[in-house]
């Protein structure tokens, strides 16, 4: 059995002074032992007092600890300092300060300023981390009196700008601020939100009230309606839009669209696909035929005769084209078409009543011969 080499008998004191020299003066070698309270740094004097909870205290003007370790190059051997308050006065910001001291690299990675509050970090058995409490509910749990706030901070040093966004939270609500530009919060969701007010599927689908959105963006709501708004503050009359979906008088479902100006919906649409608006219906104006194009002195206007017999061996209008029970109609388009064959119409009913009149000459002349005839008779 190895014995100490060195003991001190409880109750008495032993005083280690230190100079400004860089070299050891005394060296003990083997293990020793104290038995009572240890002081060890400049101040320290031969009636020293000890808390009594302090084992050992290192009493100085500019004090720490260092673990120097002399391991090979091929053993881990960094170099680190237990820091104790900074050297300038108060004045040129020296701080009362505990610090961990990286020796080899010159970083100082964790610090305690005084007058820190209690609790300011605490760590559970489970590896919780409290900030501001010691009963951590989770892996990290900050308790404040007052808007607790993280702050996200890349200043210029290695990116081309510096940029600040706080994660903060109250009785209000949650919200995230571009503290860089001074803004009000660019997310916020109030206390009190319903569950699934916001989530986003494993697919990418977005929910807005509901877990599972079906759909890129999906709006659910427990009622007989659902809708959304779109508002232009600045716009000149009317500021806002809804898009509103409801059963409707069927039941079946309807879509309305209503401008927020007081009145009832400007357009509807039912399962159907009846359509109702308010309005004038305005399209692209398309006309693929040329609608005005047969009033030109080049148009290849057919004859009545060869307009019909085409009519007839089509089934339909020639320049109007089928138009099939059930099938899509381009409304555009038919519509240019229908007055297309509409202006060929009225060009064939001004030939017939040039025909209608000059045959009408025609019988009123001879009238008129037949009745000079009967009266020279």
């Amino acid at each position: 059995m190895k014995h100490a080499l060195l003991t001190v008998a409880t109750g008495t004191v032993l005083t280690l002074g230190s100079a400004t020299l860089t070299t050891a003066q005394t060296v003990l070698s083997g293990d020793h032992s104290v038995d009572g309270k240890l002081c060890v740094g400049s101040s320290c004097h031969g009636a020293e007092t000890f808390d009594q909870i302090d084992a050992q205290k290192i009493k100085g003007t500019l004090v720490s600890l260092r673990f120097e370790d002399t391991s090979g190059s091929t053993h881990p051997g960094r170099d680190w300092r237990l820091r104790v308050n900074d050297g300038g006065s108060l004045s040129t910001g020296g701080l009362n300060r505990f610090s961990v001291e990286d020796v080899d690299a010159g970083t100082i990675p964790f610090t305690i300023v005084g007058d820190a509050p209690d609790n300011a970090l605490f760590i559970d058995r489970f590896g919780r981390i409290g900030l501001g409490t010691t009963l951590p509910f989770n892996d990290l749990h900050i308790v404040s009196s007052y808007r607790p706030t993280i702050r996200l901070e890349q200043d210029n040093t290695a990116g081309p700008v510096a940029q600040i966004f706080e994660l903060e939270a109250d009785d209000r609500g949650f919200r995230i601020n571009d503290a860089s530009n001074y803004n009000d919060a660019i997310f916020q969701i109030e206390d009190g939100a319903p569950a699934y007010a916001l989530s986003i599927a494993g697919t990418g689908n977005v929910g807005f009230g509901t877990l599972s959105p079906s759909a890129p963006l999906e709006l659910s709501r427990d009622d007989t309606y659902n809708y959304f708004r779109i508002t232009a503050a600045q716009a000149a009359i009317n500021e806002s839009v809804d898009i509103t979906f409801t059963g409707g008088p069927l039941g079946t479902g309807e879509l309305r669209y209503n401008v927020v100006d007081g009145d009832g919906p400007e357009m509807k649409l039912n399962a159907d696909g009846d359509m109702q608006i308010d309005g004038t219906l305005t399209t692209a104006g398309s006309c693929s035929v040329g609608c005005d194009a047969v009033f030109e002195a080049d148009y290849p206007l057919p004859s009545i005769e060869d307009h019909l017999a085409e009519t007839l061996a089509l089934g339909h209008l020639p320049n109007v084209g089928p138009t099939r029970h059930g099938e899509p109609w381009d409304m555009t388009d038919k519509m240019g078409r229908v007055l297309n064959e509409l202006e060929h119409a009225h060009l064939y009913i001004g030939q017939l009543h040039a025909q209608n009149s000059a045959q009408a000459a025609q019988i009123a002349a001879l009238s008129a011969r037949l009745d000079a005839i009967e009266a020279d008779d």
